[in-house]
């Protein structure tokens, strides 16, 4: 079956001849008048030459400690031009995600006070000695002795 076409060859190659533009333009349209700005080209080249030298910028982020710290959401939603609505925006239709149905322990602000309620209820638990976990030594009792081992 190496040489034979599958039966619906005909009909595929018919449909290409009927669809298909006889000389495909495959040329890139010329940019707008005044865009991009020098700016943004100037960004782009930068991206590009740090990639050509193997450096990532997605890496680099994720790869960042200072990054990691959740109080600073705020101060980059401030560079970034943000506002505090803007962080929960899509592009996903208002069917897939409506932002105005979000429950509101779906909120950061919510998220945060009950992680301090927690943090707070284990601390008092502390103080009062209550403990949620319990830390297990070997056995032991006041006739055992300590066996030495023979080096080898």
């Amino acid at each position: 079956m190496h040489g034979q076409a599958s039966p619906y060859s005909a009909s595929r190659n018919l449909v290409h001849d009927l669809t298909l533009p006889p000389v495909p333009c495959l040329d890139i349209p010329p940019s707008p008048p005044g865009s991009p700005s020098p700016a943004a080209n100037a960004k782009f080249a930068h991206f590009l030459a740090l990639k050509k030298q193997e450096v990532h910028f997605n890496e680099k982020l994720a790869g960042s400690s200072s990054l990691k710290n959740p109080s600073l959401l705020k101060k980059l939603m401030e560079h970034a031009g943000l506002s505090e609505e803007m962080q929960y925006h899509t592009a996903l239709s208002r069917e897939l995600w409506d932002m105005d149905g979000l429950p509101a322990w779906g909120f950061k602000e919510e998220l945060l006070k009950a992680q301090k309620e927690m943090r707070d209820n284990l601390e008092e638990q502390r103080l009062q000695g209550q403990r949620d976990t319990i830390d297990f030594v070997a056995a032991t009792t006041p006739n055992t002795k300590k066996r030495s081992r023979p080096h080898p």
